[in-house]
Parts: C-alpha cells; sequence; structure tokens
C-alpha cells in the first residue's frame, strides 16, 4: 500500500520560545523514498514526529490519502517508525517483538505466522526468532526493528536515524537492506538523517534542510549539481566544498574572477549570467569542490589547457596537510591570503607538505554566491 503525505504551512514551536518549525510546505508522493536531511536540531525529527502524531503541530495542516491527521491518533495512521536506538522490549523474543504489534492489532493466530515468517526470511532473521535482543549484533537488532515495522503492512515507513548506532561497515550493509525494502514494498519511506551518504545512496529525494526551513527539495544528483544556496553547497559533499570570496572584473569583454596572485576567466553562461545580475565590479562567493581541481598535468589530460594561453586558470596553493585515503589523496592548503583550498587527488600525486602547487580549476563545475543572501548566482 502506497500513501501521499502533504504538510502545508506547519508551524512547530515549545512554549514562548521561538518556532522550531516555521511555514513547513511539503509534499511525499506515494511510494517516494523521502530523506530530511540536515544538521543536528534543524527540525527533521521534529517534522517526523508529527507526521507520525508523536508530536502536535502548533500551526498548519497534515493529511495523509486526504484526510485531515488533527483528530486521527498516532495508531490510526496506517504508519510504522523504525527507531535509532531499535526500541525492542528486551524481555521478548525476537518473534515476539514482531508479534507484538500484531497481537494489539487483533490479527487472527495463523495470519500472524504467516506474516512472521514471510518478513523474517526477507530481512534474514529465520535463525534469531528465539533469541533475545541481547543476544543480538546491533545490525541484527536493527533488522528486528525493520522486521517488526514490515510485518504491520503500512502504507508509510518513518525512520529516524536508524543506522547512527551502527559501525562503518553495518551501516554500508543496512542501507543495502533498505534501499532491498523500499524496491520490494514499493512503500513510501520518510527518513531522518544527518548523514549525506546515507541521503544520496537512498534517497528518490532529498528535503535539505536549516533552522526549521526547507531549503532545497531535489533529487540527490540535483543537488550536488545545482543547489540553491551556499548551505546546501557547503552540506552536501564530502569534503566539503572550498569557498573563497573573490572580486568581479570584466575587462577587453572577458569576466574576471580575481584572488590575491590569481585570476579565474570566466566563459559563456557564467559570465553572462554576472553581467546580467549586475556583479561585475562587486565581490561574490566561488564554490570549488575538491574533486574539480586539478595538478596541471590532469587538466591537459582532460583536454583542458587551463590558462586559456595567459597566466591565469589557476589558485596557487601552499600544500600544509597530505592525507591517504586508499586510492586517493587529500591536499588542504591555503591560497597565500585567508583562503583555504582542499584538493582530492589520485594516489599517485607526490606533492608533500610546505609545497607550493598550482591547482587548475575545472570552470564549467564552480559555483557562485551572492555574498549578501548567499544564494547560487547561477542557479536554474
Amino acid at each position: 500500500m502506497e500513501s501521499k503525505i502533504v504538510l502545508e504551512n506547519i508551524e512547530k514551536s515549545y512554549g514562548k520560545e521561538a518556532p522550531v518549525i516555521e511555514g513547513l510546505n511539503l509534499e511525499i508522493g506515494e511510494g517516494s523514498f523521502t530523506v530530511l536531511l540536515g544538521p543536528s536540531g534543524c527540525g527533521k525529527s521534529t517534522t517526523l514526529r508529527m507526521i507520525a502524531g508523536l508530536e502536535e503541530e502548533t500551526g498548519g495542516t497534515l493529511y495523509i490519502d486526504g484526510k485531515d491527521m488533527k483528530e486521527v491518533k498516532p495508531g490510526d495512521r496506517d504508519i510504522a517508525m523504525v527507531f535509532q536506538n531499535y526500541a525492542l522490549y528486551p524481555t521478548m523474543t525476537v518473534r515476539e517483538n514482531i508479534e507484538f504489534g500484531l497481537k494489539n492489532a487483533g490479527v487472527a493466530k495463523k495470519e500472524r505466522e504467516e506474516r512472521i515468517c514471510e518478513v523474517s526470511r526477507s530481512v534474514g532473521l529465520e535463525e534469531y526468532l528465539n533469541r533475545k535482543p541481547s543476544a543480538l549484533s546491533g545490525g541484527q537488532r536493527q533488522r528486528v526493528a525493520l522486521a517488526r515495522a514490515m510485518v504491520k503492512k503500512p502504507g508509510v515507513f518513518l525512520m529516524d536515524e536508524p543506522l547512527s548506532n551502527l559501525d562503518a561497515k553495518l551501516r554500508a550493509q543496512m542501507r543495502v537492506e533498505i534501499a532491498k525494502l523500499h524496491k520490494q514494498l514499493n512503500a513510501t519511506i520518510i527518513y531522518v538523517t544527518h548523514d549525506q551518504v546515507e541521503a544520496m545512496t537512498l534517497g528518490t529525494r532529498i528535503v535539505v534542510m536549516n533552522q526549521g526551513m526547507i531549503q532545497q527539495v531535489a533529487p540527490p544528483a540535483e543537488l550536488s549539481r545545482n543547489p540553491v544556496n551556499k548551505f546546501v553547497a557547503g552540506f552536501i559533499g564530502s569534503p566539503t566544498m572550498n569557498f573563497l570570496d573573490v572580486d568581479v572584473l570584466e575587462e577587453d569583454g572577458t569576466v574576471w574572477l580575481l584572488g590575491q596572485g590569481w585570476r579565474l576567466p570566466l566563459e559563456g553562461y557564467q559570465a553572462r549570467k554576472l553581467k546580467e545580475k549586475g556583479f561585475a565590479g562587486k565581490r561574490v562567493t566561488l564554490g570549488i569542490r575538491p574533486e574539480d581541481l586539478h595538478q596541471e598535468e590532469c587538466s591537459r589530460k582532460n583536454g583542458s589547457d587551463g590558462l586559456n594561453g595567459n597566466d591565469s586558470g589557476w589558485i596557487g596553493v601552499y600544500i600544509s596537510v597530505r592525507e591517504m585515503l586508499g586510492s586517493e589523496v587529500l591536499l588542504h592548503g591555503n591560497t597565500g591570503d585567508t583562503g583555504r583550498l582542499s584538493a582530492r587527488m589520485p594516489a599517485s600525486c607526490r606533492v608533500k607538505p610546505g609545497e607550493f602547487l598550482r591547482l587548475y580549476v575545472d570552470m564549467p563545475q564552480i559555483k557562485l554566491f551572492d555574498i549578501q543572501s548567499e544564494e547560487n548566482i547561477l542557479f536554474d
């Protein structure tokens, strides 16, 4: 079963304190995997709890399948929730934990047995049904929590940071399990996390939140390619995007971005946008992802001369830290002024701390932000 959820002008505040959520509007399509992503305290878990009925909205209207949820109790919303801490009953076996909700709902014993058998097989718990939670690993406990939600066959699954207590290997395994679950059930899933890797690998649509407000709603690739503002650009991507404040200069028909001791030429769409929006002669924030910085050899190998025949197109960096990451290396340094840069390089890069390096910029991939509003000047 699939369900559509609509939040209209939702607000949430506690007493006389400033609102935690303010003017939130969101539509979650049937069968979608929607991820609420943002830093701690941004309001994503509060939003999830309001959908579940565990928190009451201060203002606005919440609809599930076209029905106003104002007077509908949590148990009557056709929703199953998976918590960060598993929320298993320690004195019950795995079987009893999975069965508990079905018993309360008055499901007949034969059907309960059939459902438990089906769901335990799908999540690999058949041999653990008679064990207590204390005898299970973290990953197995999370599977029990998932099975307990699945067995109810709800229209909506709500997952509040369900993998945050697992180690890196188990998190990767459980991401696969949850993705399989979505395909298998074709249910509506709303998933809360502050981990962008989880968000980008699981979600069909990501809702980026900050300070109780939605910043952008888009598919994963769109968030990376076309962030609406500096916050989204900086939150998506690892390592995070580099930000440098630069001057915009138009000279002899060419638009330049000027740093201290370096300059980058803009062409086509980028130059036209800056001029159309009146940024010539002003300062803007330049955003460059670490993977879009290259050594000279790499730039030329990729078909970019970098220089346009002039001493430009690169940023000089004094390397301070070198991090080995298997087949890659991360270089961190400063640009000679207050700017700091990180660059992702192949492991074959031999640059050491203390050395000076010219980093060539993959110019079509850069982002430009208004210093005051922090909006993406090139957003389309």
